[in-house]
């Protein structure tokens, strides 16, 4: 490998590492569905809807359906909301 490109590949990953990587979809549901639910994170589980950019959330006896519309930049982020 070229060291240019090297050195480049290295900054790559080590920016996503610092930053950090943007969070998908279903972790992004995850993520606000345990808040609503008052739940860990890791005990919500989502599976995706037959609708587009829509998901069902379940965890701790609670249950909801969630729509993700749009991008939060900042954050690098979907914007998920309980429907």
């Amino acid at each position: 490998m070229r060291p240019a490109l090297s050195t480049c590949v290295g900054l790559v990953v080590c920016g996503c590492a610092v930053a950090g990587c943007h969070l998908t979809s279903v972790e992004a549901v995850q993520a606000v569905a345990g808040t609503d639910f008052s739940c860990p994170e890791d005990k919500v589980k989502v599976t995706p809807a037959q609708e587009k950019d829509t998901f069902v959330a379940a965890g701790c006896g609670k249950k909801g359906t969630y729509v993700c519309e749009g991008w939060d930049s900042y954050n690098q982020k979907p914007i998920c909301r309980q429907r």
